[in-house]
């Protein structure tokens, strides 16, 4: 049973048309409660129209921040986020349960080579540790494999292109666009797309993390397999 807290509003920005932010404050009774960690991610609590909606969404904000951030995207038909996006104003409380993790990230003093492999909005906690890798100064580096419609409709496109510009030891991005030419790869992240990557990085890898579809999951999990990644070493994403 999840403990539910009620936080206030304080940040909301329009990400991309099809996504907003949501920044909520923390107070400092409920610090100890969301000492979060980079990748983890908290269960929403909504009610809309007399139903209590609930939705997982992944932190987005880096470590130790003041302000919990929230990225949510409109996937078909969902109701909370085409409420948030439309209806939730600054000021506002949502129900928010205490931070959750499925993936295990840990920051190492010794260089740590990652590869995280998602589309859409599963670029949220991908960002977060992003953000922690180069805020820390650490040997960490990590290799993106982004994919999303076009530039305009991915979620943190010029803050994630200006940091692998400021911190190329940190962060090498292979951007994939379904419905344009103009990133590394075009259509959809497959096997033929890791395939190359892992061609351009090679496969010593200390931990990969999956995040979309479970084709692609699955997918790209054989691939990896295939290329002699310890299976332990490939974490997923369970929900969404």
């Amino acid at each position: 049973m999840n403990d539910f807290y009620k936080l206030k509003i304080v940040e909301k920005k329009t990400l991309t048309p099809e996504s907003v932010s949501i920044g909520l404050e923390i107070p400092d009774q409920l610090k100890n409660v969301f000492n979060y960690n980079p990748g983890q991610f908290v269960m929403v609590e909504k009610e809309i129209d007399g139903t209590k909606l609930r939705r997982y969404y992944s932190i987005y904000s880096p470590e130790n921040s003041e302000v919990l951030r929230l990225g949510i995207k409109l996937k078909g038909t969902d109701g909370f986020a085409r409420y948030a996006m439309h209806n939730l104003q600054t000021g506002d409380f949502l129900s928010v349960s205490k931070p959750m993790n499925d993936m295990p990230f840990i920051l190492k003093n010794e260089p740590q080579k990652l590869l995280a492999v998602t589309i859409g909005s599963g670029i949220t906690p991908f960002y977060s540790m992003i953000q922690t890798i180069v805020n820390k100064a650490t040997k960490t580096k990590m290799v993106l494999v982004y994919g999303n419609h076009t530039p305009q409709k991915t979620m943190f496109y010029n803050e994630l292109k200006s940091i692998e510009k400021q911190f190329p030891q940190n962060l090498k991005i292979y951007w994939v666009f379904s419905q344009t030419d103009e990133g590394n790869f075009a259509g959809r992240i497959n096997q033929n797309v890791i395939q190359k990557v892992l061609q351009n990085e090679g496969t010593n890898f200390d931990a990969v993390y999956l995040i979309g579809p479970d084709d692609m999951k699955k997918n790209t999990a054989q691939l990896l397999k295939e290329n002699n990644i310890e299976p332990a070493n490939i974490h997923y994403r369970v929900y969404g």
